[in-house]
């Protein structure tokens, strides 16, 4: 009798166990079928969007030097980095070639020009004929443009510099022969620099929106210049970027060619300050752009306008939507209007990355 009492108990205290485990596994299930969402909050806009870009300095006024003859370099006075006035001597070519052949041309001239005048001078008396007169009119006309084209070779073995500026490149040394054409010296204008960025189809489709432009060199402990707007190329280039010219507003000359700097652009606030959020909070469907917006443990739907996207990832939307609301911020669009969802809890101070 006692072992039957014994049996009883032992199996009432399993079947208590098991209805017990059924009974937490159940309430784990129903748990787990909740999803668990991580939110974020709706922030106003402070300040104007803005957005930054890597820029290059240009100077607008650069010149490749060549001579319009070919020969020898003589001479190459100029080095890179050198400040030259307009008119300073770059290079001269030997002329030598060039002097034997005016010299012959001149008294060439000289001999055309004696025949052709005295053959005017009978014209002049009627001692000729016309056909005589046409002929020596014409050969001294040919001379003479003769003449200058030879002189002006001899003067095409010197370049100078076309304005005030400094040597950038030195490309070949004295000895060396040249082609007419080929550049011997490039120079530059210090007081006529340029920024290019480069810009993707989104920015520029934005341009009318375009307020300041400020310039950062890194190089320089971080100082700033105010820009302005020069040009906008209407056509990109083989990588779909668009350049943007911008004129340097400064009084100094610590800004050179080839420097590098971080360009902001600062756009129009064209309307009422702007809310903002991750721009992965937005779900894009069959129904447009929305957001879940969560309440009392249910996320509801709510279509929203994107009127700007930062660098950043932070994007500026219009809708029924107000500062302080808290939306999804990643998964949205595995839901369903109205469901219930649980939020993660939010890290404690102490849990540094939210690791425990």
């Amino acid at each position: 009798m006692l072992s039957y009492m014994k049996f009883f108990k032992v199996f009432g205290s399993l079947v208590l166990i098991t209805a017990l485990l059924s009974s937490c596994g159940k309430k784990e299930k129903q748990e787990e079928a909740v999803p668990m969402v991580r939110l974020t909050t709706v922030e106003t806009v402070n300040s104007l969007p803005t957005t930054s870009y890597p820029g290059k300095i240009y100077s607008r006024e650069t010149s490749n030097v060549a001579f319009r003859v070919s020969g020898t370099l003589a001479s190459v006075p100029v080095k890179e980095g050198q400040h030259v006035k307009r008119g300073q001597v770059l290079a001269r070519m030997d002329d030598r070639d060039y002097r034997v052949q005016l010299q012959a041309t001149e008294a060439e001239y000289a001999q055309i020009k004696a025949q052709a005048e005295r053959v005017i001078a009978l014209y002049e008396d009627e001692g000729t004929s016309q056909n005589s007169y046409d002929k020596a009119r014409y050969g001294l006309e040919q001379i003479t443009q003769k003449l200058q084209h030879h002189r002006d070779q001899l003067n095409d073995c010197v370049v100078t510099a076309p304005f005030d500026g400094y040597v950038a490149k030195v490309f070949h040394d004295s000895h060396e022969t040249v082609a007419a054409g080929m550049p011997v010296v490039s120079v530059f204008a210090l007081d006529d620099e340029e920024i290019i960025i480069h810009v993707p189809i989104s920015e520029y489709l934005k341009r009318h929106h375009f307020e300041k432009f400020k310039a950062t060199f890194s190089a320089l402990e971080n100082r700033t210049y105010d820009l302005h707007l020069i040009n906008i190329s209407h056509s990109a280039n083989i990588n779909q970027l668009y350049e943007v010219h911008l004129g340097i507003d400064r009084d100094d000359h610590e800004i050179t060619p080839g420097m590098t700097t971080m360009v902001t652009i600062s756009y129009k606030n064209e309307g009422a300050q702007e809310l903002q959020l991750p721009a992965t909070s937005i779900i894009h469907d069959q129904q447009g752009p929305a957001v879940f917006v969560y309440r009392d443990g249910h996320v509801w739907r709510t279509p929203v306008e994107m009127t700007f996207i930062h660098n950043s990832g932070m994007a500026e939307i219009k809708g029924d939507i107000q500062s302080g609301d808290q939306v999804v911020v990643s998964g949205a669009s595995r839901l369903t209007n109205g469901q219930e969802v649980r939020p993660f809890p939010e890290p404690s101070e102490t849990n540094v990355g939210g690791l425990l």
